[in-house]
């Protein structure tokens, strides 16, 4: 079994891609997804983001509003790297529990871990393979403000967070070309599917 990182910028079409691998036979897990699970209620992490940030990101029922917490959360790289310091531990010991678990499957062949900030936590020193998924800003702003509901401002803002492409792009295996149309993008996942599992024997 392999495992294989899916990283890219905000809103650049990770998860498209990912439920593309997921449909040739990866297994796929989604680091946000992960991550949204240690925020619930009485949890460590929960009581320790509410040290940080204050009851004011609460919802009326003591869950943590999300929405809230991001605002306060990217106002500057101290209070980003304060909130990352308290998920990312937890969230990388569940991943490598469910990739351990997994390994035990001898069906599954690969397991995919999708993560805007794999490069950046360092979360890419457990991966086999790295797949950068390539878009531009614009396109990243306007699926931003699609999908997300995200402002400009607010998109601008999350991606200061983030590693450029070029940057990134050092550390990848495979570049997924994801600027023009659905149909050539599902080729290129194909193609590089493919070579992965020839390249190891899988």
């Amino acid at each position: 079994m392999i495992v294989i990182g899916l990283t890219g910028g905000l809103a650049s079409g990770k998860t498209r891609i990912a439920k593309m691998f997921a449909e040739l036979g990866a297994e796929v897990l989604n680091a946000d997804a992960i991550a949204h699970r240690a925020l619930y209620k009485n949890t460590h992490c929960y009581k320790q983001v509410i040290g940080k940030f204050g009851k004011s990101i609460l919802n009326p029922d003591d869950s943590i509003n999300r929405k809230k917490l991001a605002r306060l959360a990217f106002i500057s790289d101290k209070k980003q790297k304060q909130l990352c310091s308290i998920i990312h531990p937890w969230v990388f010991a569940y991943i490598r529990e469910k990739i351990k678990k997994t390994e035990k499957n001898k069906a599954v062949k690969a397991v995919i871990i999708e993560a805007v900030l794999l490069i950046e936590s360092g979360l890419y020193k457990d991966m086999d393979k790295i797949l950068l998924v390539m878009s531009t800003a614009a396109q990243q702003i306007s699926r931003a403000a699609l999908k997300r509901k995200m402002t400009q401002a607010q998109a601008k803002q999350r991606m200061r967070f983030q590693f450029g492409f070029a940057q990134k792009s050092k550390y990848a295996d495979y570049i997924i070309d994801n600027r023009g149309a659905l149909k050539d993008t599902e080729k290129k996942v194909k193609k590089i599917w493919e070579s992965i599992l020839r390249r190891n024997n899988l």
